[in-house]
Formats: C-alpha cells, sequence, structure tokens
C-alpha cells in the first residue's frame, strides 16, 4: 500500500510546482532573470500625440484667420466678364484703314449732257475714337457745266470729325481741303487747268465688325483755278459778260472701310 502510495504522489506533486521552477520565466522578471523580487505590472504605454500637418497653413494676417478662395467651376470659368467690372473693357479698333468708294458729281447743269463721276481711295489713321485723318485720291471723268469732256484727279486731306460712340452706327463731319489736276478738252485743244478749295460734308458710318464698316457722305466743295491761263481764259462766263474761275458742287459718295 505504501508502495503504491510513492508511485501515485510523485506526479501529484508536480502539479502542485510553480510555472517558473519547471523552466518558464516568473510573471513580471525580466527576461532571463529567474529570481527576483515581485515587480509591480507597467503602466500603460501613453498615446503618441498627432503628427503635425505637412502642409503649412495658408497665408493670412497676423491674429486673423486666412480665407480660402474657392476654385471656380468649368460653367464659370467660360462665362464672359460682367459687363459692370471696370478691368474688362472692349478692344479698340486697328487704327489703320483704307476707304474705297464710288461716287457721283452734282454740279449745276449748263447743258444737257453735263455728266460726271468716278471712283476714289483714302487712307485713314485713327487717332481716338471721335478723330479720324483722311488723305485721299479721286479720280472723276464726264461732261463738264460747259459741255467740255473732262478726267480729273482730285487730291484731299481731312478730318472725320465722329459725333457719337455707337459701335454700330456712328456720324461724322468731314472738313479739309483739297488739290486737282484737270485735263478738259476746249473745242479739241486738250487744256490742263489746276485748282485749289476746300471740303465739308456729313456722313455716317456702318461697322459689320472690327476691321470692316460701310460708309456714305454727301461733301461740298468751293475752290479756283490756279493754273497760268485762269486770267486770260476765265472758266465761266454769264450772260451778262461777268466771268469768274471759281465753282462749286457736291459729291455723293458711298463705299466700304477695310481696317488693318
Amino acid at each position: 500500500m505504501g508502495r503504491w502510495l510513492a508511485v501515485l504522489g510523485a506526479p501529484l506533486s508536480l502539479l502542485g510546482t510553480p510555472a517558473w521552477a519547471l523552466g518558464a520565466e516568473p510573471p513580471g522578471c525580466p527576461p532571463g532573470e529567474w529570481f527576483c523580487e515581485d515587480a509591480a505590472p507597467l503602466p500603460p504605454e501613453a498615446p503618441l500625440p498627432p503628427e503635425a500637418p505637412s502642409e503649412p497653413p495658408p497665408a493670412g494676417g497676423e491674429g486673423e484667420p486666412a480665407v480660402v478662395q474657392p476654385e471656380p467651376s468649368a460653367a464659370q470659368a467660360t462665362l464672359p466678364p460682367f459687363a459692370g467690372d471696370r478691368s474688362w473693357s472692349k478692344p479698340e479698333p486697328p487704327p489703320w484703314a483704307i476707304a474705297l468708294r464710288g461716287e457721283g458729281v452734282l454740279v449745276e447743269s449748263g447743258n444737257d449732257h453735263t455728266s460726271m463721276g468716278g471712283l476714289g481711295a483714302s487712307v485713314r489713321y485713327t487717332f481716338t475714337r471721335a478723330v479720324t485723318l483722311d488723305l485721299g485720291l479721286d479720280s472723276i471723268f464726264g461732261t463738264d457745266y460747259n459741255g467740255y469732256d473732262r478726267s480729273e484727279l482730285l487730291l484731299s486731306l481731312s478730318a472725320l470729325l465722329f459725333l457719337n460712340e455707337s459701335d454700330i452706327v456712328r456720324t461724322y463731319v468731314l472738313v479739309g481741303l483739297n488739290v486737282s489736276s484737270a485735263r478738259v478738252d476746249v473745242g479739241g485743244d486738250a487744256q490742263s487747268w489746276g485748282y485749289f478749295g476746300g471740303q465739308a460734308g456729313l456722313g455716317l458710318e456702318f461697322a459689320l465688325d472690327s476691321r470692316l464698316g460701310l460708309n456714305v457722305d454727301a461733301v461740298a466743295f468751293m475752290r479756283g483755278r490756279t493754273d497760268s491761263r485762269a486770267a486770260g481764259e476765265p472758266e465761266f462766263t454769264d450772260g451778262s459778260g461777268r466771268v469768274s474761275n471759281t465753282s462749286g458742287g457736291g459729291l455723293l459718295r458711298g463705299g466700304v472701310v477695310l481696317r488693318f
């Protein structure tokens, strides 16, 4: 009986042996230590502070929050500038232009065959929206007041003074000077006459776009002969025998304006 108790007692004694005695480290001891004093449990680790933002905050005044402007949407980016925005203004048209025209001459008819007309062209330069300088060259031909066949080349320098700021239709006053040279057939004798005078008129310009327009005007002129034959062979003689080398008339003109 005692032998059986000894055999059963050996394994039961192992059940009461602490784990560190069998090769396991006691709890709370540093690694590799078998004998240590009772140690208090380690406190839980404190949470790490949040990481600082990688991007710097938006710039702003000291002590004032920065204002972040929202990005415009795709629809807003395609909208034209607001008409009341003073930073936006309509582009000015090009300053240089060429005017091409046809014209008819209005003169008192001294016979049944008086009829004159021609073609002309001008180079224009715009100083401001109100003032344009016009240098023109016109070729006029036909039958004059006296029934003479005539061809004439006229050079003019005029200022166009625009009276309104409309972008579609503008009214202008024209004032200027002109000189001309005429080739006149007087009874089979071809003579060269010269003239100097002035002109004034009113016109309209219609803008089709910033580079193309139409214009019409009526111009009255007054001039006198300057050639050497004028004193001995005056141009006009009335029924009472009075003579004159001063003449006047009008032009009706219309054409296109090309800006560049």
